[in-house]
């Protein structure tokens, strides 16, 4: 029997029961739209069959766990409650299914003092609750997983709040709406992984990050996530006692704590250099948004490993090539899915 897994992604696009409404009280799923619903989230699960499902846009997640404990996936966490208004839900959530037991489920403190220090209004919360959980991975061992879903690209602010009138309210409500999204989401990142640092320091658990994070990996928001030796300076360096390794030897300091993209895991163990799919499409416009991270016990490169990105799936048919009769009520976003062979002896 193989030990290899598959851990992946997915916004669900959504996921609410009626006559539960989402965001406004007339967007509320006949019972044929929800079924339909229900039964393409059910049909993929049982093709792609992955081991640990981290879910987004959740505001019924009691039918949720349901469906998921019918398709192999017993074990299902969230950490907040979606936040209903009579029967409109205005705010979602993130869950975890998996195969394995999960243990010491949490809701992650993001530091209060880093906030102030970051001269950011004491007020400052994520967009929604990080969730984290603890299993045991074949072959890997303990391994904290970690859902989220970043701030979305809507804007904070609008043309009222430019003080101006007319075209140039227009416009600078625009970029200063943008850029407060772009803020509040680089927020968000770097305190989360502030929080995994610490962790992984405290327990040295291998990490999972997985998510809907509303924006590609290389955007200068999301850097905080992929930080590596080059984008260290030399007094950063020093103050770390690390200014006299040479390259390989901080890499391996450095591997320790760093995040690597399974996409770009996948590519390395292929040896392939393929324009990475997308995951989401906003119209015509398609980019890859929906991530999966992982820990250096994951790195097939790295001297430390236990295991190694041996596949990556996009499963995006329903966007490209849709089903009518299977696909009307799919998800705006792809699944995305890595499978994990262990390093073998």
């Amino acid at each position: 029997m193989s030990d290899d897994f598959t851990i992946a992604t997915l916004n669900l696009y959504n996921f609410a029961a009626p006559p539960l409404a989402y965001h406004q009280f007339d967007n509320i799923y006949s019972q044929s739209q929800w079924h339909q619903k229900c039964d393409w989230t059910r049909r993929w699960l049982r093709s792609a069959r992955p081991q640990l499902l981290g879910m987004q846009e959740v505001f019924s997640p009691t039918a949720l766990q349901s469906l998921c404990a019918e398709c192999d996936l017993p074990y299902f966490v969230t950490v907040a409650e979606p936040q209903v208004t009579g029967y409109v839900a205005h705010q979602s959530v993130v869950a975890l299914a998996s195969a394995f037991p999960l243990t010491d489920v949490s809701q992650v403190d993001i530091d209060r003092q880093l906030i102030a220090a970051l001269g950011i209004t004491d007020e400052f919360v994520p967009s929604r609750s990080f969730l984290r959980a603890t299993t045991l991975l074949p072959g890997i061992g303990t391994t904290d997983i970690y859902v989220v879903h970043f701030k979305s690209p809507r804007a904070l602010l609008t043309a009222q709040d430019s003080h101006l009138e007319g075209v140039p309210a227009l416009l600078a409500g625009s970029a200063l709406g943008r850029w407060a999204s772009i803020v509040k989401r680089g927020t968000e990142a770097a305190l989360l992984y502030q929080a995994m640092l610490q962790r992984r320091r405290d327990s040295g658990h291998a990490m999972v990050l997985m998510g809907d994070f509303n924006a590609t990996i290389d955007s200068s928001e999301m850097r905080a996530l992929m930080t590596d030796s080059s984008r260290l300076f030399a007094t950063d360096l020093r103050a770390a006692g690390l200014s006299g390794l040479d390259e390989l030897q901080l890499q391996q300091r450095i591997g320790r704590y760093r995040l690597y993209d399974a996409w770009a895991l996948w590519q390395q163990y292929q040896q392939l250099t393929q324009a990475r799919p997308v995951s989401h499409f906003h119209g015509a416009s398609g980019s890859a948004v929906d991530h999966l991270l992982l820990s250096q016990e994951f790195n097939g490169a790295s001297q430390h490993s236990l295991g190694q990105v041996s596949e990556y799936r996009v499963y995006d048919d329903h966007l490209i090539r849709p089903d009518y009769q299977q696909d009307v009520m799919a998800s705006d976003h792809t699944p995305v899915a890595a499978t994990v062979s262990l390093r073998q002896p």
